[in-house]
């Protein structure tokens, strides 16, 4: 059997059994390859994370993150880009119609194969970490990265030079007002009456067996709408974080006018999934603001505490508002997703005032389980990992 990243990781004494749990489950709520987890937890180096898969997998590592600095562009130009987003790869250098690519899966014998016969050279796989990679993708083939891994490059790894990401919109300075923070009400779990069963006159029922049924089309069913029991089996099911998020956008998108899901970070607020009247908004998971500047999403991660009542106007709450339209609600709840001691995620929902109100029970156990789905996942990892 294959040795697994984190059991060579602890074998060769660079984490331990403890940290590589905590780095499970910062994967599998955040996402990522491990290697990326351990990296942003301070755990290791960037050098450590490829010379130990450089061993696992048994091909050589880039081991300067300067050869990807200025890479020649005829280089370049020997994988499409097309290739290079399928495959995430980035070629490196040709010597004797040998071809170096740095490769996010360099044990991925079908995509050397394919790159092979395209470009006819023979495929060199070669490993680099997950952040480095992307930011080549980024700079040689426009393929833009999430803010998380500009945020880690940023934080954790000296870069050379590279292409310039996708701006964060400046909010329009306003007049900053104090937050006006209302105790969240837990109401008691709404008295649900399942509705009265009709049930037909006896000679109703007995006439059935006599309708041909072949001599009447019936309309098929349409699509039920989204429940909180349908969800709650569709999260029961996830196989990963993007399945949560789904299931939850599906909820909301059609509960709500507008509603989001953040993950709370290094200090930061990143955008995950977001839908406004109906549909989701594109590009969601480019938002990122930090949190030592006043915004709900700072009130909510700081204290663990849900957060309803008017957004305040700060320039970081405007700048979130801007990614739902610019328009100020009337009511904003908040409720943060509280996991590993801390807050992990917060799930926003705005509208009228009554109605979010009647419905915070409802958003409270969607939370709950969404939770659960994660510490789900997080067991299964923990089964295959440990």
């Amino acid at each position: 059997m294959a040795v697994k990243l984190g059991e060579l990781l602890i074998s060769q004494g660079k984490i331990t059994a403890g940290q590589l749990e905590e780095a499970l489950k910062y994967q599998v709520i955040f996402g990522g390859k491990l290697g990326t987890n351990l990296l942003e937890m301070g755990f290791l180096e960037e050098e450590d994370i490829a010379r130990i898969l450089s061993k696992k997998l048994g091909v050589p590592f880039m081991e300067s993150a300067a050869h990807f600095a200025s890479i020649p562009e005829e280089v370049i130009a020997l994988i499409p880009r097309e290739l290079a987003v399928k495959h995430q790869v980035v070629p490196v250098k040709l010597e004797n119609r040998k071809l170096s690519l740095a490769m996010l899966d360099p044990s991925d014998l079908k995509a050397i194969d394919e790159l092979s016969f395209r470009t006819g050279f023979i495929i060199r796989p070669m490993v680099t970490p997950e952040v480095r990679l992307l930011g080549a993708l980024e700079k040689y083939y426009q393929v833009q990265r999430t803010a998380r891994y500009i945020q880690i490059i940023r934080d954790r790894i000296p870069s050379p030079p590279s292409a310039p990401s996708r701006p964060v919109p400046q909010a329009r300075p306003v007049a900053k007002a104090p937050t006006p923070r209302r105790p969240l009400p837990t109401p008691a779990a709404p008295q649900t009456t399942p509705p009265p069963q009709i049930w037909p006159d006896a000679d109703v029922v007995d006439g059935l067996e006599e309708v041909d049924i072949l001599d009447e089309v019936l309309p098929l069913p349409e699509d039920e709408p989204c429940t909180l029991d349908s969800i709650s089996s569709r999260l029961s099911e996830s196989s990963d974080r993007e399945d949560i998020a789904d299931g939850i956008a599906e909820y909301i998108g059609q509960e709500f006018p507008r509603g989001a899901l953040f993950m709370i970070r290094g200090g930061n607020a990143f955008g995950w999934k977001a839908m406004m009247d109906g549909e989701e908004i594109a590009r969601f998971d480019e938002f990122q603001i930090p949190l030592d500047e006043p915004s709900v999403l700072k009130t909510v991660a700081e204290t663990g505490s849900n957060f309803l009542g008017p957004i305040p106007r700060t320039p970081f709450n405007s700048m979130m508002l801007q990614e739902f339209g610019g328009r100020m609600p009337e009511t904003a709840l908040l409720l943060p997703l509280f996991m590993m001691g801390r807050v992990v995620g917060i799930l926003y929902i705005d509208g009228d005032s009554s109605g979010i109100r009647a419905r915070i029970g409802d958003l409270q156990r969607l939370v709950a389980k969404a939770i659960m789905a994660f510490e789900i996942l997080i067991l299964k990892k923990k089964i295959l990992t440990l």
